[in-house]
Order: C-alpha cells, then sequence, then structure tokens
C-alpha cells in the first residue's frame, strides 16, 4: 500500500514538472463569415507564456510554431503523362484525409526551432503532414512521393499552404502571430495549434478552435446544393436551356 502511494505521488510530481511552463493561446476572431463580397481576411494568433517557479531561473530562449489547420479533405491526384502525342491523365492517387489548410508561421526556421524527430512526431511543417493514400496502409509511402509534392505546389498556388517566419514576441512571455485566409477558404472547423519549445524540446502546447461558415444567399445555395442536390442539378440545367433559348431568341438574325 505504501509503495502504491508513493508511486502515485511520484507520477503527480513527474507530470507537474513536466508542465513547467503552461501555453495559453486565443484566436482575434473565433468565426469568419464568407458573403459575396469576401475578399480574404488576417487572423491574428495571441500566445501566452506561464511560467512557475521552477522555470523563473531558465536562461534559454523560447521558440513557437502556430499552425492552422483544415478541415480534413479527400480527393483524387492525377498524373499527366505524354501519350501518342498528346497529355493525358494516367496514374492516379486518392489521398485520404489531407488537410484542406495548413498555414504555419514560427518564431525562426522550423530546423532551428526544433529537432526532426519532435517536427516530425508533431507534423510540423509542410514535410512532416502525414499523407495517407487509399489502399496504401503507409504514411507517406515514397512510391506516391510526386503526388505528394504536387499535391503541395498547387495548394501553394491557391494560397491554402503557407510557411513563414512569423511569430513576433512581445517581451519574454507573450507572443503573436497573422495568418492570412484566402478568399477560397473552404468552409469548416479549424485548429490553431501551438508549440512552444526550449533548447529545441517541446515544452507545451495549446489550441483554439475557429469556424468558417458561408452567410447570407451564398449559404442558402450551398445548403441546398448539397441537401437536395437532385433537385439543384435540374434547376441548373433548366437555367442553362432557359439562358441558352432567350439568347438564341435576342440576338436571333431575320
Amino acid at each position: 500500500m505504501r509503495f502504491v502511494l508513493w508511486a502515485a505521488f511520484a507520477t503527480v510530481m513527474l507530470s507537474t514538472a513536466a508542465r513547467a511552463e503552461r501555453l495559453t493561446v486565443a484566436l482575434s476572431s473565433p468565426e469568419v463569415q464568407i458573403n459575396s463580397s469576401f475578399s480574404g481576411t488576417a487572423l491574428t494568433v495571441f500566445g501566452v507564456i506561464e511560467r512557475d517557479a521552477s522555470t523563473l531561473s531558465r536562461t534559454g530562449s523560447y521558440d513557437v510554431a502556430v499552425a492552422l489547420i483544415g478541415p480534413p479533405e479527400t480527393l483524387v491526384a492525377r498524373r499527366k503523362e505524354h501519350v501518342l502525342g498528346i497529355w493525358a491523365n494516367r496514374s492516379a492517387q486518392t489521398i485520404a484525409g489531407v488537410p484542406a489548410l495548413y498555414s504555419l508561421s514560427s518564431s525562426a526556421r522550423l530546423d532551428l526551432v526544433a529537432t526532426p524527430t519532435v517536427l516530425s512526431r508533431l507534423q510540423v511543417g509542410y514535410d512532416n503532414i502525414a499523407f495517407r493514400f487509399e489502399g496504401d496502409s503507409t504514411l507517406n509511402d515514397p512510391v506516391a512521393k510526386d503526388f505528394r509534392d504536387a499535391f503541395i505546389r498547387l495548394k501553394e498556388k491557391a494560397g491554402l499552404y503557407h510557411q513563414q517566419v512569423g511569430v513576433n514576441f512581445i517581451g519574454d512571455t507573450i507572443f503573436r502571430t497573422t495568418l492570412f485566409l484566402p478568399a477560397n477558404i473552404p468552409v469548416g472547423r479549424y485548429t490553431a495549434e501551438a508549440y512552444l519549445f526550449s533548447g529545441q524540446s517541446l515544452v507545451a502546447r495549446a489550441e483554439d478552435t475557429l469556424r468558417v461558415s458561408k452567410t447570407g444567399v451564398e449559404d442558402n445555395l450551398f445548403n441546398f446544393a448539397h441537401n437536395q442536390s437532385l433537385i439543384y442539378g435540374l434547376l441548373c440545367v433548366l437555367t442553362a436551356l432557359v439562358v441558352g433559348w432567350l439568347g438564341g431568341v435576342i440576338f436571333r438574325r431575320d
């Protein structure tokens, strides 16, 4: 019995020591609403590092990485190949559960913030995002590296994947960074994950959530298209036929 009590006490003490720093983060806005005039917006992430008596004497500096991630999506990546003088889609891979948006800001270059092992475990940075391909149980399968690289390149071009050194400290224990959300950002739930490092080791982490939703006419059309897809499709076809007929009447040459 005494051994069990001592073991429990030791566990509590070790867990308390492991949480010497406490990290708190908050977003400048908990929700972003998209309407017809939405052209993108800036999102500011604030963070506070709380230190207890055991860390007040720490002499090393801190590094921080903040990532805005989500929502997950599944899509098919295709590779064009030269066949009989033309470019055609040949091989394809289905990428499952990959973040639709990944925006990362850090206080320094990632190789200075943490070790490759730590970055890989936390999936911080493009090179460490876990890609799973349908029908393949291997994460980040080297065989499908071309599809992974092409996917990230296209996401960067669309403004949905971004990495920067942009975390600024205000004093020793307060920091902030600004992430830009493009106009084509998907609706859904996003997670802002903040990681606190010291000596290239993780000492604390925290997260906050963001909701991106449509509002007004866009929201009604979005819900109608998803909830009544058959009717929506028929109405689109009917509208196209009517517009085509009106164009023929208006511009008809006698």
